[in-house]
């Protein structure tokens, strides 16, 4: 086990490494700002605790003794790693450098996270960004072990006594090709959709739990013979007239579904069925400088969603100017 006397001071160990490089006392405590009495007693004390001498001292000189020669390499290695160490900690304050790692459903990566990073790069290009899909209960074992900084997905029991914060909630509807006739229906409802074939998400994915609970839901909604793990998967299956299916609001603003120009959403407007996304983290877990910066920069993305229609921020006041720690 490594052995460092409490009654041994850094000041201690300044003094001593100034006196070796002055080789004398007067100079050294002028340039600690000491008085050379005091500069004496911390060497006497460092000794004394030490059990060794590391000073010859006479009338005009003062030298190192062999002991003081060891210990001197030793005391100017671990003050160039403290110096080092310093600086990093300086560089994560001040964004020059850092490491996030964030676990959240396809749709917040695609739409929340992804359109912020180039701006953030352009910034602070030293910090790294780790983006990990996963499924609810997949984010929440993430966060509960660390391997996180944050998680931002639906809640899910595997997440025991985690901290969560709303962030945004979304309304669901109907994603469909732009030749569907219930996109421009005057009022849409679930039951619509019985005569249609139906592609969905997984059911391990949040979006497919809601669609289950939810009312009214029609057979071929909740039985659906194909399914996918991500909403590209699901767009493109929709495409290329597979079927039609029921997404969030803010899952329909994934990238895949913007560029293919032959689908639209619209929201159901009964049932009424709201996805709501939060903040995951674990307790007495405050954020790095790094996933504070990347986590302002998803609340702006959040509110700067607001004008689409079924999208609506939930982020709290404080957790908007940044007061996210328990």
């Amino acid at each position: 086990m490594p052995v460092f006397p409490n009654n041994i001071s850094l000041r201690q160990l300044r003094a001593f490494d100034e006196v070796a490089r002055q080789g004398a006392f007067a100079p050294a405590a002028r340039e600690l700002c000491l008085t050379q009495s005091a500069l004496s007693e911390s060497i006497r004390q460092l000794e004394e605790a030490l059990g060794l001498r590391l000073f010859d001292r006479t009338t005009r000189t003062v030298g190192l003794t062999a002991a003081g020669q060891a210990f001197l390499l030793d005391v100017r290695q671990a003050f160039e790693t403290l110096e080092q160490g310093f600086q990093n900690l300086g560089d994560l304050a001040a964004l020059r450098r850092g490491k996030v790692r964030i676990a959240a459903a396809p749709s917040v990566l695609a739409v929340l996270l992804l359109p912020v990073l180039a701006a953030l790069r352009t910034r602070h290009p030293g910090i790294e960004v780790d983006l990990i899909e996963d499924s609810a209960e997949g984010i929440a074992q993430r966060v509960q072990a660390g391997a996180v900084d944050f998680g931002v997905g639906a809640a899910h029991p595997a997440g025991g006594e985690l901290l969560t914060q709303p962030l945004v909630s979304d309304g669901m509807g109907l994603v469909a090709r732009v030749d569907e006739p219930l996109l421009k229906a005057r009022r849409l409802v679930a039951a619509d959709l019985a005569h249609l074939s139906f592609v969905g998400l997984t059911t391990d994915t949040a979006i497919s739990q809601l669609l289950a609970s939810a009312p009214g839901m029609p057979a071929n909604v909740l039985q659906t013979p194909l399914r996918m793990s991500n909403p590209q998967l699901l767009f493109e299956a929709v495409s290329l007239g597979l079927g039609v299916t029921i997404v969030p609001a803010l899952t329909a603003r994934h990238p895949s579904l913007g560029l293919q120009g032959d689908l639209g959403f619209r929201l159901l407007d009964e049932p009424h069925i709201l996805r709501r996304t939060l903040l995951i983290q674990r307790p007495r877990r405050a954020m790095s400088p790094a996933a504070q910066l990347l986590f302002k920069a998803l609340t702006q993305q959040i509110q700067a969603l607001a004008c689409h229609e079924g999208i609506r921020p939930d982020i709290a006041a404080d957790i908007a100017a940044g007061d996210w720690t328990d």
